[in-house]
């Protein structure tokens, strides 16, 4: 490989064209061809080395060719010397390896809070001073000074109101595009570019993120069509998107978790320091730092204290596990085959693998508790997990402890019999976002065949009488000891996302005077098969918001009131109170009382828009 690179690059030849005319051929000394697949990667290898240049009080990251260097302290002068002797040190090294910063394009933001005057500092480049900007963009975010992050959130509310014009232009009321669509839409063109950097524009103050929130309700009004006087909390509901305020803890708490289980990310075991610790004790009303945030939600959720599983980062390209599993039962459909069949071929199989000592496993998760069992010939072992985990954990996991059961036996030949498939297909198909136990496995399954072991591991259906799996099975469900195993990422991902969907419905709940509340009091999805023009009038007759009933809010007129019945006019009103339509009720529902939940519910009545028509509320909605 490196005589392949040194072939690339050496001897390159370029000439210049002026309309038909080219000059003489030069030989190129610096850079990679432009274009070519390795230039990008070699010239990552090559500048890689440019963060061991820095002095020991300074901090540096490199993003490809962007690069951050920081320093902090107590007086500007240490930090403009350590941060002018950084530059020097960069500076020298580029010149020995070929590489030009420019002092045009690098800025630098003093971020300080200090009140009264105080200078920035002063760095240079090539004898020129690098400017002091009051903000700075670094990988598409806007730094301030104050790392208030209004700026940023004011740029990116201009990004995302130009991009709602594709959603205004798409979602006409009659003819428009159906609302999965233009969600789908929504969330590729203007809700990617609210969730990236969230994890780090989210610790500015709520009254700041509060600006970001008239683009997301534009969006879904436009999506689901509903009327401009709709509730907010009624368009989460309705469209089934959370608020951005429940999204960014989501994606926050997500790449905390990331954090967690990467041993080699940066802030991977962040401690923060004494100082700003004491500091946000003392001022409650400071803005927390990130991982502050994610302690305090962690411990919300009662997950502060649990291990988190490491998640191996590098799989070699040449790792291939030759782990294979047997399965006898594969042709048969469990719905159709009776017991007695796979009973039967369990037999014939043991009769071909009687020499190997018989190891059966079992998983099991209830509504609040997650368990797993091993069953030896002499022994029996069961285990309780936290019940964060799932399912398919707690099969996994009883594999790897089966293994460990083996390890302790003298070397011979055992079959390992497990109930789980997708558990022995994970181990089969490795790839680096593999659960973290299916490592552990194959580790283990590694060493004990380079001992001297012979393994077998089979698939068998559950629940079918196999004497072992019920046994199995049955000691799972029974477990007491608790297993102190880490739990992975995944699972925690799953768990939050139940515990902010939970916290969601608990503020749902709290809206009892909600018209849509009635209707639709467990948040949900509920998919619709009708056309742009129908969808727009069940939302808004679902939300109780529509044109005929709360237009004189945006006109400043008196509210609509019943001509036979003397009241305010409203959805309910039209729907299943008005006398006056108490004869199209019989005809069309065969009743002259039915429900919202019945007419405009999860599978609206199929007679509703006709009698929307006849009544003469249908072009009004």
């Amino acid at each position: 490989m490196p005589i392949f690179i040194r072939n690339f690059l050496r001897l390159r030849k370029f000439q210049v064209r002026v309309g038909f005319e080219f000059s003489d051929s030069y030989i190129q000394e610096e850079g990679v061809p432009q274009g070519s697949v390795l230039s990008v990667s070699l010239f990552i290898i090559k500048i890689n080395n440019i963060l061991h240049q820095l002095p020991l009080f300074v901090k540096g990251h490199l993003y490809v060719d962007d690069l951050y260097i920081s320093c902090t302290g107590n007086h500007i002068s240490f930090i403009e010397r350590q941060l002018q002797t950084a530059i020097q040190k960069i500076k020298h090294w580029s010149d020995f390896n070929g590489f030009n910063f420019s002092a045009s394009k690098s800025s630098g933001v003093h971020f300080c809070r200090k009140r009264g005057l105080h200078l920035d500092p002063e760095i240079e480049i090539d004898g020129r001073i690098i400017q002091i900007e009051n903000q700075v963009r670094f990988l598409g975010i806007l730094f301030d000074r104050k790392l208030t992050f209004l700026s940023h959130v004011k740029y990116l509310r201009k990004r995302c109101e130009r991009a709602l014009n594709i959603l205004k232009v798409l979602s006409n009321t009659s003819w428009g595009a159906d609302r999965l669509s233009l969600q789908r839409i929504y969330r590729a063109t203007i809700l990617s570019k609210l969730d990236y950097g969230s994890a780090i524009y989210g610790s500015a103050r709520k009254s700041v993120l509060k600006k970001l929130d008239p683009i997301h309700h534009s969006a879904l009004r436009l999506c689901s069509g509903a009327f401009r006087t709709s509730s907010t909390s009624s368009l989460y509901v309705d469209c089934y998107e959370p608020p951005l305020e429940i999204r960014r803890q989501m994606l926050s708490l997500h790449y905390y978790l990331s954090i967690s289980s990467n041993t080699s990310h940066p802030c991977h075991g962040f401690q923060l320091r004494p100082f700003l610790h004491r500091l946000q004790q003392a001022i409650p009303s400071s803005v927390p730092t990130f991982f502050t945030r994610m302690h305090n939600l962690m411990k919300d959720f009662n997950l502060h204290k649990v291990p988190i599983s490491p998640q191996p980062s590098f799989l070699p390209p040449w790792k291939d596990s030759e782990f294979k599993y047997l399965n006898p039962f594969g042709s048969f459909d469990k719905s159709n085959t009776s017991d007695t069949i796979f009973q039967q071929l369990f037999a014939d199989h043991r009769l071909r693998f009687h020499d190997f000592v018989p190891i059966y496993t079992d998983g099991s998760k209830l509504s609040s508790r997650v368990s797993f069992a091993v069953v030896l010939p002499k022994s029996v072992s069961a285990f309780t997990l936290l019940p964060f985990c799932s399912i398919f954990t707690a099969e996994i996991t009883a594999v790897f402890h089966a293994l460990k059961q083996i390890l302790k036996c003298p070397i011979g030949k055992y079959a390992i019999y497990t109930d789980s498939l997708s558990a022995l297909q994970a181990l089969n198909s490795l790839h680096c976002k593999s659960h973290p136990m299916v490592f552990s496995v194959l580790d283990l399954y590694e060493k004990l065949i380079f001992l001297g072991f012979s393994l077998v591991f089979c698939w068998v259906p559950s629940h079918v009488g196999i004497a072992g799996n019920e046994q199995a099975d049955s000691n799972a469900h029974s477990a007491t000891h608790f297993s102190h195993e880490p739990v992975p990422v995944c699972d925690l991902k799953k768990y939050i996302k139940s515990c902010l969907q939970m916290k969601w419905q608990i503020h749902w709940d709290q809206e009892i005077n909600n018209k849509l509340h009635s209707i639709k009091p467990i948040i949900e999805n509920w998919s619709e098969d009708v056309n742009r023009k129908r969808g727009t009038i069940l939302t808004r007759l679902r939300i109780g918001h529509t044109r005929f009933t709360h237009r004189h809010l945006l006109l400043g007129e008196p509210a609509p009131t019943c001509p036979h019945c003397s009241c305010t006019m409203s959805v309910k009103h039209i729907l299943i109170e008005c006398k006056h339509f108490k004869i199209h009720r019989l005809r069309f529902f065969n009743t002259s009382s039915p429900t919202l939940t019945t007419m405009i519910g999860r599978h609206p009545h199929i007679y509703l828009f006709e009698f929307l028509k006849i009544t003469g509320f249908y072009p009004h909605i």
